[in-house]
């Protein structure tokens, strides 16, 4: 997906406090960025809460917010839990939208840290799907339920959220470095 925004990323918006989940993973990645010398834009959006449709279901928008000449790169939905207590095995989580059908944990190497939760990788939800088909107001949502019984408070810390990577264009490139 080319980013063709024309659109200013900063505009009046209402402000929804974003998950302790999405913090703590945001303070993670941008270390881990940090350390690997990472230049990818990473974005991070909790589920909207407007387009949840019950308590196993979580919904982010289509149509992403982004810059001219970014490049989406990968999407992954992120499932906060415990992974001393729930492993991916033990979540059924299926994918509804653009591309259906239940979903496999990532199990290559990504910026984001373990700690975040599982991460699930959604890149063809965003990128299979026409821009012009979407339509304002689009969704693609996950379905997160356990396979079996879980003991305890439950088996999300938090809802889930959708994590983006976008490669530059080549004129931010020469921006960030001063050129």
């Amino acid at each position: 997906m080319e980013c063709t925004e024309q659109v200013s990323l900063i505009r009046q918006i209402s402000i929804v406090e974003p998950t302790q989940c999405l913090m703590d993973c945001t303070v993670l990645t941008f270390s881990r960025t940090m350390e690997l010398g990472y230049r990818h834009n990473i974005r991070m959006k909790d589920a909207s809460q407007e387009e949840q449709r019950n308590l196993t279901e979580y919904c982010w928008p289509l149509d992403l917010k982004c810059t001219v000449g970014e490049r989406l790169q990968q999407a992954f939905v992120v499932v906060p839990v415990d992974q001393s207590v729930v492993a991916h095995e033990d979540l059924t989580v299926n994918a509804m939208g653009p591309v259906e059908g239940e979903l496999s944990a990532h199990k290559g190497p990504t910026t984001l840290p373990d700690d975040c939760g599982i991460c699930y990788e959604v890149t063809s939800s965003y990128q299979s799907t026409p821009a012009e088909s979407m339509g304002v107001g689009s969704v693609f949502c996950v379905q997160v339920v356990p396979r079996k019984p879980l003991s305890g408070d439950g088996m999300l810390k938090c809802p889930p959220f959708l994590v983006t990577i976008w490669q530059m264009g080549a004129d931010q490139s020469k921006l960030d470095r001063g050129g």
